[in-house]
């Protein structure tokens, strides 16, 4: 599948899609928002030291917002928050959870990763939840998230999927054969360094099998594996957090 037709299966799902398309606020949406929701508490609980009182926050592939408005309602009440997606049609829908979080973000459109409407240098903290494994241009959205990156700031790719290139088509043919809207790909922490190094971007790869969300029963249990034996995770599919700076 070319990159063309990958990004407009992207762009349309939210058009479409019965679950959660800017015509269709379903209650299981809302449910499952509020399962990632804790998730993502966890997750902004470990790296608080270094999302805490950031001014200006910029989320890429955030699908309908909910995180940023989580992040905003209950972290970062003060910061400047702007919200970008592939498509317009989940930008669309950010009103939505702006009304449950009871906040406004102060700025949404619908931008590619690799293509920013934003002037140099802008933000101190870039984030995405569990959509990195979606851009499929790694090297062109670091080098392009670098440049909107202030000096002191940090970019956070949060709960993605990683593992080994050894492991890599075994991981890629799991996630692509459980039911979701587009193709999706899997990180190697290795091709991820190696693009940083190319860039001049340094970068901390955090392993972390801990799971909030309990997916099944034999999921939780190959994460509790994981969890106890650690080592496991540099090489067998797992999940990382993916930390930048200059």
């Amino acid at each position: 599948m070319d990159l063309v037709e990958k990004e407009n299966l992207e762009i349309n799902y939210w058009r479409d899609s019965g679950f959660e398309s800017p015509k269709a606020f379903t209650k299981l949406n809302f449910l499952n928002k509020l399962q990632e929701c804790d998730n993502l508490d966890y997750k902004i609980t470990k790296y608080e030291e270094i999302i805490r009182d950031k001014k200006n926050v910029l989320e890429i592939g955030a699908g309908q917002g909910w995180a940023s408005c989580f992040l905003k309602s209950f972290y970062l009440k003060e910061a400047h928050f702007t919200v970008t997606d592939i498509s317009p049609h989940a930008v669309k829908s950010i009103t939505n959870w702006e009304r449950i979080f009871e906040v406004n973000i102060d700025k949404s459109y619908a931008a590619k990763s690799y293509e920013l409407a934003e002037k140099d240098a802008q933000f101190d903290l870039i984030f995405c939840y569990a959509s990195a494994h979606h851009f499929v241009l790694h090297e062109e959205t670091l080098t392009e998230l670098k440049r909107v990156l202030s000096q002191d700031g940090h970019i956070i790719f949060l709960y993605e999927p990683t593992c080994s290139k050894l492991f890599y088509p075994l991981h890629y043919y799991y996630v692509n054969n459980v039911p979701h809207h587009s193709p999706e790909d899997v990180l190697i922490p290795a091709k991820i360094k190696s693009i940083c190094s190319k860039i001049n971007l340094k970068y901390i790869n955090h392993y972390d099998a801990h799971q909030v969300i309990l997916r099944s029963i034999p999921l939780g249990i190959y994460f509790w594996i994981l969890k106890k034996m650690p080592f496991l995770q540099r090489l067998l599919p797992s999940s990382s957090d993916l930390l930048f700076s200059k």
